[in-house]
């Protein structure tokens, strides 16, 4: 006779992944501390507005606070059949401020600063011996100025200074991927820049289906893995060499700038002090 598989006791023979399907089935996901500790979906992404609000809980708050992000990696140069040389490591802060509009839709601040390092020694830099041309070069910290701000709507996304009305983009709701794999969830979408600007970023951010579906927190604790993709810095004394600069390096979604490395914050009291928010004036 085949041996039966042993049963847990004192479950009737219900395995966790039959009571995980059956939480499915019933609209809850899979628990996420502990057998039986269950929650609720709350939002459908396959709806626009809730496809929005999740976005937002992703990318920053629905509350208008500042939202401080830290994050680190590597500038690689990328050179016409080449492989890709690490040039510089870089680490920084991004400050993202979401505002509730009367129609719904999100006005997105953000204020932005990055400091380099030495690949090598991890220690900030002043000046860059350039693996790519030889030269020796001085370094100035990366601070995005842009005045304009981002709008995000069900009707699609874009930066305030791209005169292409929503009519002539994408909604929303198709510039959002989302990846589901256990008790996580990924948002990956790409910064809107106006048309023709030479530069990209991919922003994949990781997060817990729980935070993103308890209607009482605003916001989601996310890790990201931003991949940007820009000409080369102005510092770099690189006009017109062929190729161009992928940033790629992780993030985290913090409460307080007081959360970052001291030397970052040291740096940006000193140097930046009006990056430390992005409340706009």
């Amino acid at each position: 006779m085949a041996k039966q598989p042993q049963r847990a006791p004192g479950n009737g023979g219900i395995t966790r992944r039959c009571f995980t399907t059956a939480l499915a089935a019933a609209g809850l996901t899979a628990p996420l501390q502990g057998f039986g500790k269950a929650w609720r979906r709350t939002l459908d992404l396959r709806n626009p507005q809730d496809n929005l609000t999740a976005m937002v809980k992703m990318k920053a708050s629905l509350e208008a606070v500042d939202v401080p992000h830290w994050y680190f990696g590597t500038i690689y140069a990328v050179l016409p059949g080449k492989a890709p040389v690490a040039m510089v490591d870089y680490e920084g802060s991004e400050i993202d401020y979401y505002e509730r509009q009367p129609d719904g839709s999100y006005r997105a601040y953000a204020a932005t600063v990055s400091l380099f390092r030495d690949t090598r020694t991890r220690r900030r830099i002043d000046v860059f011996e350039n693996p790519v041309t030889g030269k020796t070069n001085e370094v100035r910290a990366n601070s995005i100025s842009v005045k304009a701000h981002y709008i995000y709507s069900v009707d699609g996304a874009k930066r305030s200074d791209d005169p292409r009305p929503f009519g002539e983009l994408a909604p929303l709701i198709e510039q959002t991927k989302w990846t589901e794999s256990g008790e996580h969830i990924w948002l990956t979408m790409n910064r809107p820049y106006p048309a023709g600007m030479p530069m990209g970023e991919d922003q994949t951010g990781r997060g817990l289906l729980q935070e993103l579906h308890d209607p009482d927190l605003p916001k989601v604790y996310t890790t990201g893995n931003p991949t940007y993709v820009a000409p080369w810095l102005s510092w770099m004394d690189m006009q017109g060499h062929p190729g161009h600069t992928v940033w790629a390096g992780p993030a985290r979604k913090l409460d307080s700038v007081e959360q970052y490395p001291r030397e970052l914050l040291d740096f940006m009291e000193r140097y930046y002090p009006a990056k430390l928010t992005a409340r706009p004036a």
